[in-house]
This record gives structure tokens, sequence and C-alpha cells, in this order.
């Protein structure tokens, strides 16, 4: 019995018209219209390039039973993989001009909240590919349908609600470009502060700390995490980059890694599969209904993400 896990993403489904000020705030985009484009179409008709590839939509409906609308992208690659026994050698697939690797990609659609829950694939279609061609089809010279990521509001205070630090990973910004001084550094809490006014004697562009525990079961130091996270905080210029992998205080059997400047709403979800067994867009899309719904047996995400979206 093999596991694969799947990591789910949220994005707000938004659009701007060509004329839209800068400062003005995204519309919201009612995703349900473009579904109904997109069934009018044949298969052939709603499959586009990609990348020197090509992309489709597979398959949307709305579920009477699990009361959201769902979709199923895929990816139709035509990199040919090898197949082996253990007695042959190895030999290339051969496909048919017309046939393809499908990778494929689910989505879940809140119309109230206009909240698209995404799943990753490695191979598949990321959010960038689907964001691209949910535009192609809908092709529309005035309006540009976007995929907005939904952040948590709060992510350093987040952060520092973990029962266990295991990894911190940090890129210095250019400081030839950061306004700087000593002064400056030396309000730093955290050893933060005596790291970077060393890098600054190296006459250095670019440069990179990690610093983990290994495969042991302890923590980095807490009170010094903390100061690091307030120091990265009320400092971000000095950074490009700020990763902290940690356990969560109301979940220590979980290890996540939070990007303290991009940090994505996400959530994880462990399938059980037999050996060769093809995990089907049907059975993510239940476990997704799962994780988001409101419904009395599920954990009810879409209240915590809707909350994301008032903030």
């Amino acid at each position: 019995m093999n596991q694969k896990k799947i990591r789910f993403e949220y994005y707000h489904v938004v659009f701007r018209k060509k004329d839209d000020r800068q400062a003005q705030r995204d519309r919201l985009f009612d995703l349900s219209q473009w579904m109904r484009k997109a069934k009018q179409k044949s298969l052939e008709a709603r499959t586009f390039n990609y990348r020197q590839e090509k992309a489709r939509l597979d398959d949307t409906y709305w579920d009477d039973e699990l009361k959201f609308y769902f979709l199923h992208f895929l990816r139709l690659r035509d990199t040919i993989p090898a197949t082996a026994t253990v007695t042959t050698k190895v030999e290339p697939l051969e496909l048919e001009d017309d046939e393809f690797i499908g990778e494929e990609a689910t989505a879940l659609y809140d119309e109230v909240n206009h909240v698209l829950m995404l799943q990753r694939n490695k191979y598949s279609l990321g959010p960038e590919g689907i964001e691209e061609y949910l535009n192609i089809l809908w092709d529309s010279e005035d309006e540009t349908i976007y995929l907005r990521p939904i952040c948590p509001p709060n992510v350093f205070e987040m952060a520092k609600k973990s029962s266990e630090y295991r990894k911190i990973n940090l890129r210095f910004a250019d400081l030839k470009t950061v306004e700087s001084s000593q002064r400056l550094i030396d309000k730093f809490k955290s050893p933060l502060g005596s790291i970077l006014s060393n890098f600054e004697k190296f006459d250095g562009v670019n440069a990179q700390v990690t610093i983990t525990v290994g495969n042991t079961k302890s923590s980095l130091n807490t009170d010094t995490i903390s100061d690091n996270l307030s120091d990265i905080e009320e400092n971000s210029e000095y950074f490009s980059r700020a990763e902290l992998v940690r356990r969560p205080e109301d979940d220590d059997t979980r290890v996540e890694l939070i990007d303290l400047f991009a940090h994505k709403a996400h959530d994880f979800c462990t399938f059980r599969m037999e050996r060769r067994e093809h995990l089907s867009h049907h059975a993510i899309a239940k476990e997704m209904w799962i994780i988001y719904s409101a419904n009395e047996e599920c954990k009810n995400r879409q209240r915590v993400i809707s909350s994301y979206l008032r903030n």
C-alpha cells in the first residue's frame, strides 16, 4: 500500500478591465459563467497550446451532492517515458500521433466567495498555467482574469505560535541597494544583526543562511527564532527570502513550511493507494469537499478562507 500526499492551495478569482486604474481594487469574477462558455465547446475546441505542449479543461460540473462546482484540467505531455521489466531492457513507451500523457489537476470552486481550491501536481498545470488557460478561453480584449493567492493576514504571528522549529532559511537582499547602517543593524534583537554586519565586510551581492536541526527530534531555540521573526518582520528590506519549517501549536503531528513573504493558504491530504492504481479526479474532489465544506462532517476551511478575504 502506497501513500500519496497532495497539496491544495486557495486562490481568489478576480478580474480587471483594461481601463481600470492601478489603485483600483480587483473585481470579483464569476467563474460559473466561464464554465458555461467552456461546456459549449468540444474537447478539441477547448484544447490549447501551452508551453510547447497542450492544455485542456477535461470536464467541469456542478455536483448536486457536494454542492460545489468542480473542474478537471489536463496537461497533455508529449515527452514520453520508458517502460521496462525485471527481465527486459528499457524501451520507450509508444504513443499514437494523437495520444499524450495526461497530467491531471482538480479544482473546487466556491461561487459564494469566488474561491478556487486547487490541487497542486508537479507535472500538471499550476496556478499560472490555469490563469493563462482561463484567459485564452474567455477571449476578452477588455477583461483579464487573475488567480490571486489567498494568504493568512498574520503570518508572522502564526509562525510564532509553533510547538517546534525545524529549519530556517534566509536569503539576504543586495545590501548595496538597501539604505543600511551599522546603527540600524545594531537594533536587531537576534543574531541576524551580527550575521548581516559581517556579510557586508565581504562586499558580496547575495548570501543565503540555512539553520536546521537535521535528523534530530529537537527544535531550534524558540526564543532566538521568535527574535529572528520580529527582526525579519520589522526589517524586511534586508531579506529577499525567508522560510521557516515548523510544527503548528494546534497540530504538532504536522510539519509545514511557511514562506514568510508569500505564504499561501494551503492544506494537505494523504491518499492510500494500491500499487499501479490511478488516483481519480472524483476521489480527489471528494477529499477537497471534506476539507473545505461547512458541512458538519467536514473541516470547514471555507470559514477560515473567507475570513482571510475580509481582512
